[in-house]
């Protein structure tokens, strides 16, 4: 290995480091002005769930190709592991049942924020009915295919279940997600 790749490899490595932090995400999250969802414990007819998905996410004129992985167990509650597509981790996210979340950041990409991406998992995985018992100043609706989070009359995000993927818009916030399932 040349000198330049260990140096270059040793940077990196501290820059993962440095940037690596452990916080206690809150329990709600703003979607709207004043209007959310509490980021509570799944329901028992997701529990023992698995799953990895490549997630799609453009906000602005970024775009970023992320895979994610995510565990619901009755004993560990929620894992959820997010790493880009070269396989470099983004952040790990943690709820054990009943208890608070806890997420560990360790690349600084400023359109990923751990508590709005288990938000949006929530929004387009969970039963609705559970979900409006989770949000506050917001109502969700489904028709078909479609999902529609309203804060009154206003229209804020867009969850289409498309052959093969499934595409959340947030209006508020500009961004969408593209999820599809690896296994």
């Amino acid at each position: 290995m040349s000198r330049l790749t260990r140096s270059l490899l040793l940077s990196l490595s501290i820059l993962v480091v440095s940037c690596a932090s452990e916080f206690a995400v809150k329990t709600g999250v703003d979607l709207a002005p004043n209007a959310g969802i509490y980021l509570l414990d799944p329901p028992p007819s997701l529990v023992a769930d698995n799953w990895q998905q490549v997630l799609e996410v453009h906000h602005g004129d970024e775009q970023h190709t992320l895979l994610a992985q995510l565990s619901l167990n009755s004993e560990t509650g929620i894992n959820l592991a997010v790493m880009t597509a070269q396989g470099m981790p983004i952040f790990q996210l943690e709820k054990a049942p009943l208890g608070p979340i806890k997420s560990e950041k360790m690349l600084p990409i400023n359109a990923v924020d751990p508590r709005y991406i288990l938000a949006d998992i929530m929004l387009v995985h969970w039963p609705v009915t559970v979900l409006n018992s989770q949000l506050y100043g917001l109502n969700l609706v489904e028709q078909g295919s479609t999902r529609r989070l309203y804060q009154g009359e206003q229209l804020i995000s867009e969850i289409r279940y498309l052959d093969g993927a499934t595409e959340l818009v947030n209006f508020q916030r500009d961004y969408k997600i593209k999820f599809q399932r690896v296994n």
